[in-house]
């Protein structure tokens, strides 16, 4: 089943608009070139010096492309689930769960700054505000979590109705740790107990941080990871430790605040344009691929815990490249339309998946779609009921509650909750 497809990979897995402004390229400079070089930087001359916006935004700063690279991930973390094999440079499988990683430490720490802001400005406590913001994620998450959990048990399946309640209480990560293994149907639930763990540790952290120390702490805690990723190897201690519990993955959290960090700062970090920009992207693609080179390659001791250190730099890269704004064909790329639908569901996608998959499975048998002949058109039946529980998720569980507690708060502690 699943398990088997975490066991076979050294790390975890685990949810066109143009442009504003008018650029020019040298004369020298060909067309392919500009576009070759506009998937690293808005522009490719040294003449964009002034920022300009880039990413459409609707009320609220709502950046369609955040959650069409959500819509890449959850895709990525479905197909690999599906059994669908890429090439190893494009099996985003394992690392699919890290840009929600980066996604919620980018979008929490913004919304913890409003939070903050209107604290202040409405002359309330930052701490009752608080209260509301955990509300918010509660409603977000929990009423679909524990309808999954329910029809889970009342299917008979032991790696739920065993551990109940550590899936109620966000401690599915622990309970894996507590069992040295992959729990079947209740794997995937690792990621969304360290993304609650994590919601319940950072207000306490950006509240205590003096803004002006934040980048270099949030450094620091990347650089944390690594060294207790290496730990856990070094010292035969059991994977698990690195693949689900919050230390191990905290760099990828911290890479998505210190981009935030980057976004505050406007338009003195111009990072994302010009040649900068473009050895900036370059040197991040080279970060994957010695990552892609040290997974699957005959390598071994503490050192391989380099690996999520370099994806995540280039996951970083594709984050901080988003938030800025892709343009062109990457731009339309990122705002498709279905790409798009399929992050802004990919909550109710990434909690319901496993168990369609489950309850599929003897249907897909006796229909004789196995996975070694019939792969993709198994993966295409799974991936649509997969999307109908998931919309129906959406619109009748997720957006009704989300949009009732909106209404029943007050203003100062209106904070936008984002997609897990």
């Amino acid at each position: 089943m699943l398990a088997d497809s975490h066991r076979s990979r050294q790390s975890q897995f685990l949810p066109g608009t143009k442009v504003a402004g008018n650029h020019r390229l040298n004369k020298l400079t060909t067309d392919a070139f500009y576009e070759v070089m506009s998937a690293f930087a808005p522009a490719a001359s040294a003449a964009a010096v002034v920022p300009e916006p880039i990413v459409p935004r609707k009320k609220g700063g709502y950046q369609p492309q955040l959650d069409g690279l959500r819509g890449i991930a959850i895709l990525s973390v479905l197909l690999h689930h599906f059994e669908v094999r890429l090439p190893g440079l494009f099996d985003w499988g394992p690392i699919g769960v890290r840009i929600f990683f980066l996604l919620s430490g980018y979008l929490i720490t913004q919304s913890l700054w409003r939070l903050q802001a209107e604290a202040r400005e409405a002359g309330g406590g930052y701490w009752s505000g608080l209260i509301s913001f955990h509300t918010r994620r509660m409603a977000r998450l929990m009423p679909v979590l524990y309808t999954m959990i329910g029809v889970a048990c009342l299917m008979g399946l032991p790696e739920f109705r065993n551990a109940f309640e550590w899936h109620i209480a966000f401690l599915s990560n622990f309970y894996a740790l507590n069992v040295g293994k992959w729990p079947d149907a209740a794997s995937h639930l690792w990621s969304l107990s360290v993304q609650e763990q994590f919601y319940l540790v950072w207000p306490f952290v950006l509240l205590l941080t003096p803004r002006r120390v934040l980048p270099y702490l949030l450094a620091a805690l990347f650089a944390e990871a690594f060294v207790f990723r290496a730990w856990v190897i070094g010292s035969g201690a059991s994977d698990f430790y690195r693949w689900v519990m919050l230390p191990g993955v905290f760099d990828s959290f911290a890479l998505g605040a210190l981009i935030a960090c980057w976004k505050k700062s406007g338009p003195s970090l111009a990072i994302t344009r010009g040649w900068l920009g473009a050895a900036i992207g370059v040197a991040a693609l080279g970060c994957y691929i010695l990552a892609r080179i040290v997974r699957f390659g005959p390598f071994g001791g503490p050192w391989v815990a380099v690996i999520e250190t370099l994806e995540n730099i280039f996951l970083g890269w594709l984050l901080l490249r988003t938030a800025a704004g892709w343009r062109g064909m990457l731009g339309r790329l990122f705002e498709n339309p279905v790409l798009v639908y399929f992050g802004r569901i990919s909550y109710g996608l990434y909690v319901f998946h496993v168990l369609v998959h489950v309850a599929l499975t003897p249907w897909l048998a006796h229909h004789s779609l196995g996975i070694a002949d019939h792969v993709l058109l198994r993966s295409a039946i799974l991936l649509a009921v997969s999307v109908g529980v998931a919309s129906l998720s959406y619109y009748y569980v997720e957006a009704p509650l989300s949009a009732w507690v909106r209404r029943r708060e007050t203003p100062m502690a209106g904070v936008p909750v984002s997609a897990a």
